[in-house]
């Protein structure tokens, strides 16, 4: 994990990649398990493209600092604010690399098994519903029912220590309080 230092008062707009992680923040956030507290967010969106952020969330002159933070698997993703807006507004990117579905992995006490033998072969989704039978991993149902905020805060923390963040990356875990 790297040492998140938000701007002194910040608030957090979080865009979210997916349901998965518009889910997992939004949760995270009602039970207070975020650094951040509800009324320190501006909002969670799955609005992903910097045109349209800086349109719907940025053209307006707040009374605190404003930053950016990105939930996403893809290091390749470009999200580049334009230059009226670049300095003003800090991005980090917390990455769930190479998919959120890992934590589900890392749940079910399987990370082991999938890294050795299917990582290569098989997507975390699809290990998830082929090998672990779970159903559509991916909705916002099956989230509902499988989660408590306890398993997952483990599940983020869990994974932080078994996955090898790059230098300088923040993670899920960053987050947590």
């Amino acid at each position: 994990m790297s040492s998140l230092a938000l701007p002194e008062e910040a608030h957090l707009l979080f865009v979210c990649e997916g349901t998965f992680e518009q889910y997992l923040i939004s949760e995270l956030l009602q039970a207070g398990k975020l650094i951040v507290d509800a009324s320190s967010v501006v909002d969670i969106t799955r609005t992903r493209g910097a045109s349209q952020i800086q349109s719907q969330y940025l053209n307006f002159d707040y009374d605190w600092p404003v930053a950016i933070a990105r939930v996403l698997d893809s290091r390749r993703e470009n999200f580049s604010l334009g230059r009226l807006y670049r300095d003003r507004y800090p991005v980090l990117n917390f990455y769930t690399h190479p998919e959120i579905e890992m934590l589900i992995i890392v749940s079910e006490g399987m990370f082991s098994s999938y890294t050795q033998s299917f990582k290569s072969a098989m997507r975390p989704s699809e290990y998830c519903m082929q090998k672990l039978k779970l159903g559509n991993v991916k909705s916002r149902d099956f989230l509902e029912q499988y989660w408590s905020i306890d398993a997952l805060c483990k599940a983020i923390r869990d994974y932080a220590s078994l996955a090898h963040a790059r230098k300088g990356e923040f993670v899920l875990a960053d987050l947590l309080r």
